[in-house]
């Protein structure tokens, strides 16, 4: 009993240590758009130049992601969010005290680093921690505290940005601060969060363990589930990324900082409330529509970026003196745009990797080709290894969604077959008998 209370509390002690961590880094990651204007008459760049900063911060960030799931398959991966939190807090220092344009966009480059590490852990955390019944919504309130993060980094940088302390201009206190609490959530990260997998000391070399991340990724690169969530990524956040300036194109239209905070705090807070919107009812469509429901949730909530960014755009004034209008279609397209990532592609994507995960484990215990993973998945129809596939995690509990014509158990060294539901254990679905 004991045990398992310990147990508990070491769960939901890293859980808001995450959502924390979570909310900390995109608060760090918006800091810099919600100061645009004051850091371009401070290094004298044009809006363009200012953008390309965040392409440097998000080129380096996306190129240092396989680094990043390197460390997470490898270490402990508490350990590596505090790193990653340290490595952030450092750059955001020298973003602090950059007085030219070059060293400006270094320092960008490093936080990239830092946010990158950070990402694939939490999400693997947050679906260890869970279980399919409530994993979208625990990846709701995850996305939920991220976007929170962005209200708390946007507003903070909005409102602290025209003042002055002490001869230190606001913009520039703004990332002092963000860097200090950075710093105090990694050695809290470091200190009382726990990874429920320990990572044992195995003799793979960590070439031979890159070369198996390589193999996994190519095969979860083919699969076309994974395509379609990329290139609707793709092509979604070039939306998204143009969202970064709307602080900066709200102030030049007219409007002041405090409305401009109030605004931009209404769309980040209505982002907040979708995400945790889609992972709830993302879990509830997808027990009554197995096959379609997270699917047909996700199509919605993009469709609708587009009657609602065209009224944003062309349909209301450019006036200060429509604020409520604009505070109206900013909170409405933030709630309604923002279902994906907790309903449908991190669950999906997660699913995915962890399934090669859980194969590539039962490999390093067994020190062999695990060939029940292939015979036993290949007695599916393609549908049905396509649901496997998906849906693996469900299997672990004993209720699979695959359905195969013929499937195999093992009961001891004896083999039988059925014609029911694929049942597999948690830890590693190959017998010691094979």
């Amino acid at each position: 009993m004991r045990e398992a209370e310990a147990a508990a509390s070491t769960r939901r002690r890293t859980l808001v240590l995450v959502n924390l961590t979570s909310m900390l880094e995109k608060a760090d990651e918006v800091l810099l758009p919600a100061v645009y204007r004051e850091v371009g008459l401070a290094l004298a760049v044009s809006p363009t130049a200012l953008g390309s900063l965040t392409l440097c911060r998000a080129l380096v960030q996306a190129l240092s992601f396989p680094l990043a799931a390197y460390a997470s398959a490898r270490h402990d991966r508490a350990k590596v969010v505090a790193v990653g939190a340290f490595l952030w807090a450092a750059a955001t220092f020298l973003v602090a005290i950059s007085r030219t344009y070059l060293q400006m966009a270094i320092s960008r480059g490093l936080n990239g680093i830092g946010l990158a590490l950070v990402i694939p852990a939490i999400n693997s955390l947050v679906a260890d921690y869970t279980d399919d019944h409530t994993r979208g919504a625990a990846f709701g309130w995850l996305q939920m505290t991220c976007n929170l993060g962005s209200i708390v980094g946007g507003s903070f940088g909005v409102l602290l940005a025209p003042v002055t302390f002490l001869g230190v201009p606001g913009w520039r206190l703004a990332f002092h601060i963000v860097g200090i609490i950075s710093v105090v959530l990694g050695l809290l990260m470091w200190f009382l969060a726990a990874d429920p997998h320990s990572k044992s000391k195995s003799a793979t070399s960590a070439r031979d363990e890159a070369r198996e991340l390589l193999r996994d990724a190519r095969a979860v690169i083919a699969v076309p589930t994974f395509q379609v969530i990329v290139a609707q990524g793709v092509a979604g956040l070039i939306a998204w990324s143009g969202l970064n300036f709307a602080t900066m194109w709200l102030e030049l239209m007219g409007f002041t900082h405090w409305e401009t905070s109030i605004i931009t705090g209404l769309y980040l807070f209505a982002t907040a409330l979708g995400a945790l919107f889609g992972g709830i009812i993302g879990d509830a469509v997808s027990r009554r529509f197995p096959d379609a429901g997270r699917i047909a949730l996700a199509q919605i909530s993009s469709a609708s970026a587009l009657p609602l960014g065209a009224v944003l755009l062309l349909g209301l004034p450019n006036d200060p003196s429509t604020g409520v209008a604009h505070a109206a279609v900013f909170f409405v397209m933030g709630f309604a745009i923002s279902w994906n990532a907790a309903s449908t592609n991190k669950l999906q994507i997660n699913g995915l990797f962890a399934a090669r995960s859980s194969r590539r484990s039962c490999r390093r215990r067994r020190g062999r080709r695990c060939t029940r993973w292939t015979s036993a998945s290949s007695r599916c129809s393609p549908r049905s290894r396509r649901r496997w596939w998906a849906f693996w995690r469900s299997a672990c509990s004993g209720i699979s969604r695959c359905r195969p014509s013929r499937a195999s158990t093992w009961t001891g060294t004896t083999r039988r077959h059925w014609p029911r539901r694929c049942t597999w254990s948690w830890r590693c679905p190959w017998p010691s008998a094979l």
